[in-house]
């Protein structure tokens, strides 16, 4: 009996520990208002607080409009639409656990001043998007199709273009595979991850100090219980092998977060119509700040190639 119950309480505690990094990493937590950069949580742009602020102002006064989309699951999703009186629409996806203001501060006026409409999205479990868990961008890359599928059956968009910001990247290179409407033209993937599993791996063992290779199995089965999903079917670099949209994949040397090889990886997989610019002194999603006018140009270069 005593071993009976000794082997109960180690299950029960080996299986909180599990679930604790499952609501740690998946569940949806209040991080706060994270477009006030005077925020904790902002700490680490501090070098860029002004900017980002001013850039988050300008995105909230710009004129917009919100849109709705129900996900392939039922969620309500949203985003903000800039109407720039164009063809050309590109959808904006930040990153986990992030805001599409915060993110694309200052590519809005960017974006429109190259003639785009812009669809800044909430992805789901954060802004006024609805959802309780953060599929690290497995689910989230069927919702990027919706709104493609959206932009083009509602608003008339002849040709779209996708940006992802950290794990927004990862999702609309995942989102290649998904069954995309012929108007996608392009991609641009700035800092993302190869893989739910790989960035998992890395966190584990920077924040944590573990080996992560035997707890994801388990906490696999969480994502399969909670939040049906898998850790494991989807990659970056798998999917670029097999695809032809062209992709700008951007990433910072210095990303200690999400290390920068993750996005050279992909690039050396993918086709030949896809390029990468790596920025000297960024770290994780700071490239377009530390080298404003190299990544303009070539993100305006990119999309000029690809679209009217």
């Amino acid at each position: 009996m005593f071993w009976f119950f000794l082997i109960l309480i180690i299950l029960l505690v080996f299986l909180g520990v599990l679930f604790y990094f499952f609501a740690l990493a998946f569940i949806k937590q209040n991080m706060g208002d994270v477009d006030d950069m005077d925020s904790p949580v902002n700490k680490p742009l501090e070098e860029f607080k002004e900017t980002i602020q001013n850039g988050i102002d300008v995105v909230n006064s710009k004129p917009h409009k919100w849109i709705y989309t129900t996900s392939f699951d039922g969620l309500k999703l949203a985003a903000r639409y800039y109407d720039n009186n164009s063809k050309k629409t590109i959808i904006l996806v930040h990153g986990y656990r992030s805001s599409a203001a915060r993110d694309f501060s200052c590519a809005v006026s960017m974006y429109l001043n190259f003639g785009f409409n812009v669809l800044l999205i909430d992805q789901r479990s954060h802004g006024r998007s609805e959802g309780k868990l953060i599929t690290f961008g497995v689910k989230e890359s069927y919702d990027a199709v919706s709104w493609a599928n959206l932009m083009v059956s509602k608003f008339g968009a002849e040709e779209i273009a996708f940006s992802g910001l950290s794990m927004g990247a990862t999702t609309v290179v995942l989102a290649c595979k998904r069954g995309l409407p012929s108007q996608v033209k392009c991609v641009i993937a700035d800092c993302g991850f190869t893989s739910p599993v790989d960035i998992i791996k890395k966190v584990a063992k920077d924040s944590f100090k573990i080996n992560a290779n035997f707890f994801i199995p388990f906490l696999n089965v969480f994502c399969l219980l909670f939040g049906k999903f898998s850790l494991y079917k989807d990659n970056t670099v798998e999917v670029v092998k097999k695809c032809t949209m062209p992709i700008l994949f951007i990433h910072g040397k210095c990303d200690n977060f999400v290390p920068c090889e993750m996005s050279q990886k992909a690039y050396e997989n993918a086709c030949d119509k896809c390029k990468i610019l790596t920025v000297e002194g960024a770290s994780h999603g700071l490239s377009f700040l530390v080298d404003t006018e190299n990544v303009k140009q070539t993100v305006g270069d990119f999309l000029n190639t690809y679209t009217s």
